[in-house]
């Protein structure tokens, strides 16, 4: 995992050198492998242990930084007042031990375009390639708590959601070009009359957001790290969301 050292200090003020700041991130359990300049940042690349999925993201790295170096961490946890209903469409979870939560949020009249330069930036250095501000705040998100969201083109959603195992002879052609057959080892998430993502690990290339894209479904759940394993193994993939979910997500978050 690497993470921004920019973005760390945006949680917990560092006055010390990035060397001082590894030595004791490492003395704490945290190891930093090695340490790589980018103009004004410097990007840590560490090992995180698989106990420690509270690693994974930046705010859990910047709460070990606080506790060595004696320091507060200036963080605002986010409150939704007020929580509506989709109208839209209905949520089905077929299956609760591989999801065992789900939450959408419908966004209408969105303006999809390039994301600021600070975000671009702060996403590249954290191993992540910008592609529109929709999608890179989703990863940024993901990075800063830890929890990966999907969002969706809504207008590219036929009816009501499902959370099931992919039917036999189900294909999924994911944002990546690539198609895969699924098999019932694949978690997905489907519409009534196709799979829009496999669930935990990547997003299908029929419900992407692109620079048409008018209205958003955004997604945020909990997925079995053992499901998303054994799912992604299958289709043959490894990803910044499945690396979280195998994991475990932290709930306390969301």
């Amino acid at each position: 995992m690497r993470f921004s050292l920019n973005f760390l200090k945006e949680i917990v003020g560092l006055k010390a050198s990035a060397e001082e700041i590894a030595r004791r991130l490492t003395t704490a359990g945290l190891e930093v492998e090695k340490i790589e300049k980018a103009s004004s940042d410097r990007i840590f690349h560490v090992e995180v242990t698989t106990n420690r999925f509270d690693w994974l993201s930046v705010v859990g790295v910047a709460q070990e930084a606080a506790a060595v170096f004696n320091k507060k961490i200036k963080l605002e946890y986010p409150r939704l007042e007020q929580f509506s209903q989709i109208k839209e469409r209905k949520i089905f979870i077929e299956e609760k031990k591989d999801c065992s939560f789900y939450l959408a949020k419908q966004l209408e009249n969105i303006k999809v375009k390039d994301s600021p330069l600070r975000l671009r930036s702060l996403l590249l250095n954290s191993g992540l390639t910008s592609v529109n501000n929709v999608v890179d705040v989703t990863n940024y998100c993901m990075l800063k708590w830890g929890n990966p969201l999907h969002a969706f083109d809504s207008d590219k959603i036929e009816g009501d959601i499902y959370i099931r195992r992919a039917k036999r002879g189900e294909g999924f052609i994911g944002i990546d070009g690539k198609k895969r057959d699924l098999t019932k080892e694949n978690l997905v998430i489907a519409d009534k009359k196709k799979v829009i993502a496999l669930a935990g690990v990547m997003g299908a290339k029929n419900s992407e957001v692109t620079s048409e894209t008018k209205n958003i479904f955004l997604e945020a759940a909990l997925f079995s790290p053992i499901t998303v394993r054994r799912s992604r193994r299958q289709a043959g993939l490894d990803t910044e969301s499945s690396y979280r979910f195998e994991r475990s997500s932290p709930p306390y978050f969301i």
